[in-house]
């Protein structure tokens, strides 16, 4: 899924207010984490720096479905992408 301006707009607020996340893929993958920057890798894909509880690491948002809140906030509860 391709994420637009609106949807990345959700994650840049996540980012700011540090808003504990899920992430989710069609596969069943899933990634939870603190969401610290977004940016690009060297192969030029969309990623999210996430905190993992093992340090900053890149998630390539590449194929994610959707973003879910894992603390209720008054920004978003669930973004879907695409």
């Amino acid at each position: 899924m391709k994420i637009t301006c609106d949807q990345s707009d959700y994650l840049e607020i996540a980012c700011l207010y540090r808003i504990p996340i899920a992430l989710d893929w069609a596969d069943g993958k899933r990634v939870e984490g603190v969401p610290l920057d977004t940016g690009y890798n060297e192969q030029r894909q969309e990623c999210l720096q996430m905190e993992l509880g093992d340090g900053p690491q890149w998630v390539v948002l590449e194929g994610a479905l959707s973003m879910t809140a894992l603390e209720e906030n008054k920004h978003f509860a669930q973004v879907r992408f695409g």
